[in-house]
C-alpha cells in the first residue's frame, strides 16, 4: 500500500520549492537591475554639460577636442534615453565646435563637424519635433552644405515658429539670420529683426551691440528703427557698446554730438 507523504514533509518540500522560486526571482530582478545600471550608469550625461552649454550660449570658448570628447562620451546615452534636455545641451556644444571648426580647421574636419550638427539635430527632432534648437541646427548645417535655398529657409522658419521668443536661442539664431538678412523672405527678415528687438528690450546691450556688428549692412538701419521708442538712457548705453566695437551710429534716433569731449562728459 502506498504511503501519502506526511503533512510536515509536504510543507518542507513546498517551502523549499517556494524558496527556490523566490531566489530565482530575486536573482532575475538583480540581474536586470545590474544590466540596467551597466547600460545607463557609465553613460549618464556629465553634470558639467549644462554649465558648459550655458557658457557657450553666452559666447565663451572651449578647446574643441575636449568638447568633442564630452559629446562622444555622452551623446549615445542621451539618444538612447531620448533625453531632450541633454541632447539640446550637447547640440549646443556641437554647434560651437562646428562654428569654430569652419573658421580654422581643415575642410575635411569642418565637413565632419557640420554633418555631426545635422545628425545631432535630426536625433533631437525625432525625440522633440517642436524643439526650436533642433530646427536651428538643421538650418545651420543645411546652409553650409547647400547655401541659402528654399529648404534651409524653411528650416529657419520652423525655428521661429516653434521658438519665437526664447532669449537664449535668439542670441544664437539672430546673428545667423542677420548675416544673410538681404537674402531672406520678408517674413524671415521681420523675425530676425524681432530677435534683435527682443535682445535690446531685455537690456542685453553688449549682446545687442554684437548683433548690430554682425548684421548685414542693409539691416542695420532697420535694427536701429526698433530702438527709437526706448528710453534715451537705454539708447545711450547701446551707443556706448557699439562704439566699443568701432562703430559710429548714424541714425535719426541717435543724433551725433559734435561738442568737444570735455563738454560731453
Amino acid at each position: 500500500m502506498s504511503k501519502e507523504p506526511s503533512a510536515p514533509v509536504s510543507r518542507q518540500r513546498s517551502d523549499r520549492a517556494y524558496r527556490r522560486v523566490l531566489l530565482g526571482s530575486n536573482i532575475t530582478v538583480a540581474l536586470c537591475a545590474l544590466a540596467w545600471v551597466a547600460y545607463v550608469a557609465p553613460n549618464l550625461t556629465s553634470p558639467a554639460i549644462p554649465q558648459i552649454a550655458g557658457r557657450i550660449s553666452r559666447g565663451e570658448r572651449y578647446d574643441l577636442d575636449q568638447l568633442r570628447q564630452i559629446i562622444a562620451e555622452n551623446l549615445p546615452a542621451a539618444r538612447r534615453q531620448c533625453s531632450v534636455k541633454s541632447m539640446r545641451e550637447l547640440l549646443l556644444l556641437q554647434l560651437a565646435i562646428a562654428d569654430e571648426s569652419t573658421r580654422r580647421d581643415s575642410m575635411k574636419r569642418a565637413d565632419a563637424d557640420i554633418e555631426a550638427v545635422a545628425s545631432a539635430s535630426r536625433a533631437l527632432l525625432l525625440c522633440a519635433p517642436s524643439e526650436g534648437l533642433g530646427w536651428l541646427g538643421s538650418y545651420w548645417s543645411a546652409i553650409r552644405q547647400e547655401g541659402l535655398g528654399p529648404r534651409p529657409a524653411a528650416l529657419l522658419g520652423l525655428s521661429y515658429k516653434f521658438a519665437p521668443h526664447e532669449a537664449w536661442l535668439q542670441l544664437i539664431r539672430a546673428p545667423l539670420a542677420l548675416r544673410v538678412h538681404g537674402a531672406l523672405s520678408p517674413e524671415l527678415k521681420d523675425n530676425a529683426v524681432q530677435d534683435f528687438a527682443d535682445v535690446f528690450g531685455a537690456r542685453l546691450f553688449p549682446s545687442a551691440a554684437a548683433l548690430y556688428q554682425t548684421a548685414a549692412a542693409g539691416a542695420r538701419a532697420e535694427l536701429l528703427d526698433r530702438t527709437c521708442s526706448a528710453p534715451e538712457t537705454d539708447r545711450e548705453l547701446f551707443r556706448h557698446y557699439v562704439a566699443d566695437k568701432g562703430f559710429q551710429l548714424r541714425h535719426r534716433c541717435y543724433p551725433s554730438d559734435d561738442r568737444p569731449a570735455y563738454l560731453r562728459d
